[in-house]
This record gives C-alpha cells, sequence and structure tokens, in this order.
C-alpha cells in the first residue's frame, strides 16, 4: 500500500472521530465514551486527575458533569496527525449558575479501530480558577472537585 493511501486511510479514521466527538459533546455522558475511547486510554487535562483507564476515564467525567451538569462543546476546527488527530473546540458550561466558556486543543492518539488510546487537552486554566474565585458560590462544588482530583 502507498504511502498515499495510509495517509488517506488516517485523514478518515480521524475526521470519523471527530464526527463521534462532535456528536458525544452535544449531549455528554459518561457510558457514551465508550464510543470513543479504548479500555486502556490515558487521559490528561489540566484541573483533572490524570486516569489510565476507560473505568477510571468515566469516573472523572461523572465528577466533571456534576460540577457542571450543562456542559457542552463546539468543535472548531480539526486536523490528522501521524498518529491520530488535533481538535480545537469550545467548551460551555456553568458552576452553580456561573457561565464558563473556555478554548481547549485536544491531542489525540488514535488506535487502527478508531478508539483513542491517549487524550491530552490544552488549555488556559486560569480564566476558570479566576471566575470560581470570583463567584462564591461556585467554591463547595469547585472544592470538592479539587479535593477528589488530589485525592
Amino acid at each position: 500500500m502507498s504511502d498515499t493511501a495510509v495517509a488517506g486511510e488516517r485523514v478518515e479514521l480521524a475526521a470519523d472521530f471527530v464526527a463521534r466527538f462532535a456528536d458525544f459533546w452535544s449531549a455528554p455522558a459518561p457510558g457514551r465514551l465508550d464510543a470513543l475511547l479504548a479500555p486502556e486510554v490515558r487521559l490528561v487535562a489540566p484541573l483533572t486527575p490524570t486516569t489510565r483507564t476507560l473505568a477510571d476515564g468515566k469516573r472523572a467525567f461523572a465528577s466533571l458533569l456534576r460540577l457542571s451538569p450543562d456542559l457542552t462543546a463546539e468543535v472548531h476546527s480539526w486536523g490528522a496527525t501521524p498518529a491520530g488527530v488535533m481538535i480545537d473546540f469550545t467548551l460551555n458550561g456553568s458552576v452553580s449558575g456561573v457561565g464558563l466558556r473556555w478554548r481547549a486543543v485536544d491531542r489525540i492518539a488514535l488506535r487502527d479501530d478508531g478508539l483513542a488510546s491517549e487524550r491530552v487537552s490544552h488549555f488556559d486554566s486560569l480564566p476558570l480558577l479566576l471566575t470560581a474565585l470570583r463567584h462564591p458560590r461556585t467554591w463547595p462544588r469547585f472544592l470538592y472537585s479539587q479535593a477528589k482530583r488530589l485525592g
């Protein structure tokens, strides 16, 4: 098989993943992560614990949704990489009635079956922390989530 054919297959794999990613974020739920993540998957993001399995990722995501039950995301752009895909998106939600919005880029390694074996999320967490500090009603939920993260 030529390098061009392999590259074309990787782009198709990335495009399919991005479609599933966007669908997931339209109505996120821990049980829906099965459509995106491999059983052994490393998940890294600011303000959240690093996890190494789908089961642990589901638990961490459930905690995130308890903090912000209305969390959704909108994909802006993406690009295939040799290992998988990069996705640029904006997350929207609220904590205790305080609106939050932040831009992120996820670097995702994909297996040949289209499931992610690694996701590293990149975003500036300082605006989220400052928003939480400015709104005392968010403190209980935010502090609880950070205590869980720290173990």
